[in-house]
C-alpha cells in the first residue's frame, strides 16, 4: 500500500522513517500547503497528517471532498475527548496520539487503510491467492510467488480493487508516487512479467487489459470458506 504522509514536524518525519522501514510505500510532502494538491492527484490508500495542519492550511472537510475514498489518519499531541469526537465527525477515520509507540501507530495505520478495502486480517485471500500484506507477499499454496516488490505493488493494487478499472496513470502514480516514472515500455515489460507469475492460476484470476483505458483484475474462482479481497 501507499501512504501520503504530510511531514510537516519532526515526529511526523519519524514516522514517515519507521513506516519506510516496514516497506509501506510513502508519498512525502513535506510542506503544509501543498498537502491538498498531494492528497488531490494522489493515488495512495491513506492520508496521514498531523492535526496541527488543520489550524492554518485545511480541512478535514476539504480533504474528505478531495479525495473521498481515501482515508484520514490524524496524528494529534495532547487532546480531550471533546477535541477528538470533533475531528471524527467532521471526516477522520482514526486520531492516534504522536506519543504512542511507533508499533502501535503503524498497526493502526496498516487497520485503518486495509479496512477501507474491507479487509479485516492482514492475511487475506483473492481467487486462488493468498495475500500477506504485512510481509508484503502473495502465496499460491505452498508456493510463494517470486515478485518484485513493483510487481508485487502492482498486483496488491488491483487485487484491493477487483473488477474495478484502473487505468494507466493511476497504477503508475501508486507504485511510483511523484518520483520519475519509466518509460511506457518499461511498465508494459512489468505487466507481461506479472502475467508470466499468474499463468498457473490464470483460468481463475487473470489481469484483463482494457484498450485505451487501462487494467482490471478479473476473479471467476473464489475460496469457497475463506475471505477473499473480492467479496
Amino acid at each position: 500500500m501507499r501512504y501520503l504522509i504530510a511531514e510537516t514536524t519532526w515526529k511526523m518525519m519519524s514516522l514517515g522513517h519507521a513506516l519506510s522501514q516496514t516497506g509501506t510505500l510513502l508519498t512525502r510532502c513535506e510542506a503544509a500547503e501543498d498537502i491538498e494538491e498531494f492528497h488531490r492527484i494522489g493515488a495512495h490508500d491513506l492520508l496521514v497528517v498531523d492535526a496541527g495542519v488543520l489550524r492554518s492550511h485545511t480541512t478535514l472537510a476539504h480533504l474528505r471532498d478531495l479525495n473521498p475514498e481515501v482515508p484520514i489518519a490524524l496524528i494529534a499531541r495532547e487532546s480531550d475527548g471533546a477535541q477528538i469526537a470533533a475531528w471524527l465527525m467532521a471526516g477522520a477515520d482514526t486520531v492516534l496520539s504522536s506519543d504512542a509507540a511507533p508499533e502501535e501507530i503503524i498497526a493502526r495505520l496498516a487497520a485503518v487503510a486495509r479496512r477501507a478495502h474491507g479487509v479485516s486480517l492482514p492475511v487475506s485471500d483473492c481467487g486462488p491467492l493468498r495475500f500477506d500484506l504485512e510481509r508484503r507477499r502473495v502465496h499460491f499454496g505452498a508456493t510463494t510467488l517470486s515478485l518484485s516488490p513493483k510487481l508485487y505493488e502492482i498486483l496488491e493494487f488491483l487485487a484491493l480493487r477487483p473488477g474495478r478499472l484502473a487505468t494507466r496513470e493511476t497504477l503508475m502514480s501508486h507504485v511510483y508516487g511523484f518520483e520519475n516514472e519509466p518509460a511506457p515500455r518499461v511498465f508494459d515489460v512489468y505487466m507481461c512479467n506479472l502475467r508470466a507469475h499468474l499463468a498457473p492460476v490464470e483460468a481463475a484470476l487473470s489481469i484483463e487489459t482494457v484498450r485505451g483505458e487501462g487494467y482490471r483484475l478479473r476473479v471467476t474462482e473464489r475460496r469457497g470458506t475463506a475471505r477473499t479481497l473480492a467479496a
